[in-house]
């Protein structure tokens, strides 16, 4: 009865042994890489739906009970409502500004109903379900200044200012919460800009027979 390994087996033994240490790395090192993209798509895929969430709202709360064109405190001039109650450009039956309703404050407003406008959004920061996946989305809203005949691009973040213009400007960032995990902490941002034009609705008339 054999009670050892001949040369061959020890041998070939030790190539198994060899690649085993060699290829089992590799795979795992693809595994992690596989799931961190995972992860990093997840959270563009959940900031594009966060996207499109926000700008389905109204620009403004008063926007849920005027459609009409808001008065700002900062806007460039160009934009003002004129005496006949309508921005330069527009006409009777447009979205007007005959309300002479001024817009709100940014953030969320007491007593309002939840996220009725996008700003309501700016202290927002949602994570992913049941927080399995580290990373978050932070949503920010600003108002910055509006865009004048003289300007090329939208304003961005250098033009922000604390009193109301016809222009937000809005942020979501895309963190990982675990800087370990995905690599680095900020994956994504998205920008937009929303515009004080009045709230679009919708007339419904009842079916008759």
């Amino acid at each position: 009865m054999r009670k050892g390994f001949t040369l061959i087996e020890l041998i070939f033994s030790m190539v198994i042994i060899a690649i085993a240490f060699t290829v089992l790395p590799k795979i795992l090192q693809l595994s992690t890489k596989a799931s961190t993209q995972s992860i990093r798509e997840e959270a563009m895929f959940s900031a594009v739906a966060l996207l499109g969430l926000i700008k389905a709202t109204a620009w403004d709360e008063k926007n849920s009970e005027y459609d009409d064109i808001l008065l700002v405190n900062n806007g460039n001039a160009a934009y003002e409502c004129n005496n006949n109650g309508y921005r330069v450009g527009g006409f009777l039956g447009s979205r007007n500004c005959e309300h002479k309703v001024k817009a709100s404050t940014l953030g969320a407003d007491s007593g309002e109903p939840p996220y009725d406008d996008l700003d309501d959004f700016t202290t927002v920061n949602a994570n992913n379900y049941n927080s399995s996946r580290s990373y978050k989305l932070s949503v920010k809203v600003d108002f910055v200044e509006d865009l004048s005949l003289n300007d090329e691009v939208f304003k961005d973040e250098n033009f922000i200012t604390p009193n109301s213009t016809n222009t937000k400007y809005i942020v979501i960032d895309v963190n990982s919460t675990k800087k370990t995990e995905l690599l680095r902490k900020n994956i994504a941002r998205f920008v937009f800009h929303s515009f004080n034009i009045g709230q679009t609705h919708i007339n419904r008339l009842s079916w008759y027979e």
